[in-house]
């Protein structure tokens, strides 16, 4: 049988959550802004086709650049994917230590109901 939703919500710790959050969201927003910023650079200035061929070392020049900068987005890219990771493998810890409590309380519950159970019928 599947959890309710609100139960699901509140086994969430929100207070990591919300502690991780500006670290989340400063990755996030340093690896947009360099995919918009390189996004821009190479629709403004785009090589052209006689120069790369005019000057092979020009041309592999740019390719290192354009190497070195794909490099530090992915490494960026590296960086944000490890703290969300993170996050994710805090989140189910948690989650598995209330899942354990959910099956410890609910056995004491059982014990509790039967005793009761036992001792209206005596």
């Amino acid at each position: 049988m599947a959890a309710p939703w609100s139960t699901l919500f509140s086994a969430i710790p929100w207070s990591d959550v919300i502690a991780h959050a500006p670290t989340v969201a400063k990755g996030a927003r340093k690896l947009w802004q360099k995919v918009g910023k390189h996004h821009e650079d190479a629709t403004t200035a785009p090589v052209a086709p006689e120069a790369a061929a005019a000057d092979p070392d020009a041309r592999f020049d740019a390719i290192d650049t354009r190497l070195a900068e794909l490099e530090a987005r992915q490494q960026d890219s590296a960086e944000l994917l490890a703290a969300l990771a993170a996050q994710n493998a805090e989140l189910v810890r948690a989650t598995e230590a209330l899942r354990r409590r959910v099956l410890i309380l609910g056995a004491g519950l059982g014990v509790v109901a039967a005793g009761l159970i036992a001792s209206f019928f005596r």
